[in-house]
């Protein structure tokens, strides 16, 4: 049995030390930019060549986070960023962008990439989307159950890496607005704000307890489960090595012994120094609970410290070899350095002298030989071939030494380099055709609630988006919707244990909608239902949602390329890099409380108990600023959706309508109720220009997003 990889954080160099020291097997780290951890100490580009060369002469390896959502100016950056640390061995890449995975893969063939939890990948589909890409493992959702995990490589046979210690997000990563919506430090750009740690309603709903697995340890390795991943980039080198260490000594300890069991001191140890209220075991074997919220305090106390105290100095494992040299007169001294797999003779430019005093003795030469202290090797013998009557002193001896170790070690670290690397170059776009300027943008409405969809109706809409749950129910079609078209909202979410939105019934929902003309088209917020509709054979419209981020041309393409006729406005991006981005035709959202989480943990459940009503619940959480923020439970899909308090508006914003020029724009209705839906799509069409713009706000209350600000 292949043992499972330990791969540990490394948010500075000292914590890279101390991870292999502790034993990882892999460490994960980031450089400068472009991580998901942009306020860790991170490495320097020296720092990075020397963490590579040590790890791959001991055996080890080192995967580079380059996990943020790449702007489109960044994404002709990605060459430069990543072609010494390709050239010099790294052994992959941490992924959330497609248009990042597709760049890599045009200009650096061999490096292997590896899918970020940030991708929110669910399914087997999904990953099949992205393995087509060129992706070659997967960090699922941390929320799914070990049951769909095992599913997901059985059908997949792509690596998988799981988290199995250290703290969790309350929403689906990658999927999470709320701290850039709320104070523009975007998540999905590395500088969450952890607003999910801040008090709601009286309390801290949205804060979950830290993972701890050791436990389970067998479970996970039985699932098939490619590689243990603890996390911790912002915590310090005590930390990794503590925490390191013991899942070190288990992992271990299961392959070594028939029997497992867990020390109740190093239990304690981790529990106490290491997690967040006593840390739970995660959603390995459950979909949510309240068990898992730490609901009275987020914050790590003195005896339940997130950090342990760091050692002085961290000492590195050795690689043992066998040296041995030859010293003739007048001729260049050679050195043979080798181990079990691998094997270096370097001929030196140290030449023995014929000696006039003291002859050099074997026993002289080999106790130099050995002295390997300050490297990471560690010699296991020592011998020596020496013509009788010469003389070399002690430092040309070490002078030797080192040249045969610089010899090995080159040896070894040229198995990693690589020459392949091709130069960039962009995608080249299927740009949308410009709008005839005689027609006014298309106006769609997304409503939750079929009140919603007869005022959207009722107020000249040329379309409405409809989740699939309210589609599936036969209410909706006593709805006159004339000439309004209706397009399906797939799921946020698509997951195998899932009562509605698994994969096999939005596969029978795609293939219901196919047989019939009721529904004009698909909105799809996930690689998952792009996956499902190309098994499906679908050849309509698409339109991809906000959460399928398009900030870069590489993305762009993508998603063009697999399936999607249209994409909407990324809603982090500003007007100065929309106009940049020199996309036109997509659909723009111009009002409306856009949602910022999406959770498989349940406020409503947590706080009050699960009622799994057929409806669901809708409710508000009260933030310190005492905002309401509206809650949409769905039990039918065992999820919450948590809109933002205020209401973006951007019907006034003509410069971006004129740049970008939007194919339709968008109404997002939440909580508004049929009445107030009707009147602020009649305030639009009353007042709207050819470019879809208007001259004044249509609502008082309102944000402008990111279209000003954008993030950083």
């Amino acid at each position: 049995m292949k043992k499972v990889e330990l791969l540990s954080p490394a948010g500075d160099y000292e914590c890279f030390l101390a991870a292999l020291s502790a034993g990882a097997d892999a460490v994960y780290l980031g450089l400068d930019k472009f991580g998901a951890r942009a306020y860790a100490g991170n490495l320097s580009r020296k720092e990075l060549f020397e963490a590579l060369d040590i790890s791959h002469i001991l055996g080890r390896k080192i995967y580079l986070t380059v996990n943020t959502l790449f702007k489109d100016s960044e994404i002709d950056e990605l060459y430069d960023f990543l072609y010494e640390p390709y050239c010099r061995g790294l052994d992959g890449v941490i992924v959330q962008d497609p248009g990042v995975i597709s760049a890599i893969r045009k200009c650096l063939p061999h490096l292997p990439v590896h899918v970020s939890t940030q991708a929110a990948i669910t399914s087997s589909e999904g990953a099949m989307l992205l393995k087509k890409l060129g992706a070659t493992r997967i960090v699922p959702a941390r929320e799914l159950s070990l049951e769909e995990i095992k599913l997901l490589k059985s059908r997949t046979g792509l690596e998988i890496e799981c988290f199995v210690h250290g703290s969790m997000c309350y929403c689906y990563s990658g999927k999470c607005l709320m701290s850039s919506f709320i104070g523009g430090r975007s998540g999905n750009r590395g500088r969450c704000a952890q607003p999910c740690r801040l008090p709601y309603s009286g309390a801290y709903p949205l804060s979950l307890k830290d993972m701890c697995t050791v436990k389970m340890l067998p479970k996970l390795i039985d699932a098939g489960i490619t590689s243990f991943k603890i996390e911790g980039r912002m915590k310090d080198s005590g930390y990794v090595h503590s925490v390191t260490s013991l899942y070190r000594k288990y992992i271990d300890r299961y392959y070594e012994n028939n029997e497992y069991n867990v020390d109740d001191t190093d239990l304690k140890e981790l529990i106490k120094k290491h997690t967040r209220s006593g840390g739970c075991d995660g959603y390995y074997f459950r979909h949510n609970g309240k068990s898992m919220i730490t609901p009275d305090s987020p914050a790590y106390v003195s005896e339940n410290s997130s950090s342990a105290k760091p050692l002085k100095k961290y000492e590195l494992p050795k690689m043992k070899v066998r040296i041995s040299c030859t010293l003739k007169e007048g001729c260049p001294a050679e050195i043979s350095v080798e181990n079990d797999g691998i094997a270096a003779k370097t001929v030196t430019d140290v030449i023995p002298e014929r000696a006039i005093n003291r002859v050099v003795t074997e026993d002289d030469v080999k106790k130099q030989l050995i002295r390997t202290g300050g490297t990471v090797f560690e010699a296991g013998s020592a011998a020596a071939d020496i013509e009788p009557g010469l003389f070399i002193p002690n430092g040309r001896i070490n002078e030797i030494r080192r040249q045969g170790l610089e010899g090995f070690t080159h040896k070894i670290l040229e198995g990693f380099r690589r020459s392949d690397a091709v130069q960039y170059s962009p995608a080249v776009l299927d740009r949308c055709a410009p709008r005839c300027s005689e027609e006014y943008p298309k106006v769609r409405v997304s409503v939750l609630n079929e009140g919603q969809l007869k005022a959207a109706v009722l107020s000249r809409a040329d379309a409405v988006i409809v989740p699939m749950r309210l589609l599936l129910q036969e209410a909706w079609r006593k709805i006159s919707t004339g000439n309004c078209r209706i397009y399906a909202a797939l799921p946020y979410v698509i997951r195998e244990e899932s009562r509605v939105n698994s994969p096999d019934n939005v596969r029978k929902f795609i293939n219901s909608v196919m047989a019939s003309d009721e529904i004009s088209g698909f909105y799809v917020s996930n690689n998952e239902s792009l996956q499902l509709l190309n098994e499906c054979g679908y050849d309509g419209e698409v339109i991809g949602d906000i959460h399928l981020y398009a900030y870069n041309r590489e993305a762009y393409a993508f998603y063009k390329e697999n399936g999607c006729t249209g994409l909407t406005v990324p809603s982090e991006l500003n007007e100065r890099e929309l106009k940049s981005r020199q996309v036109t035709g997509e659909e723009l959202i111009v009002y409306g409380h856009l949602p910022m989480m999406i959770s498989a943990n349940c406020v409503y459940s947590s706080s009050r108990g699960c009622e799994n009503r057929d409806a669901g619940h809708d409710f508000y959480l009260t933030d310190r600023k005492n905002e309401k923020l509206y809650v949409s439970c769905i039990c039918s899909e065992c999820m919450n959706v948590i809109y933002n308090s205020v209401s973006l508006c951007i019907t006034d914003c003509a410069d971006v309508f004129d740049a970008i020029r939007p194919s339709s724009v968008r109404f997002v209705f939440t909580d508004e109720e049929p009445d107030e839906a009707g009147r602020i799509l009649d305030i639009y069409m009353s007042n709207r220009h050819k470019n879809g713009s208007t001259d004044e706000p249509i609502t008082e209350k309102y944000t402008r997003g990111h279209i000003k600000r954008g993030v950083d």
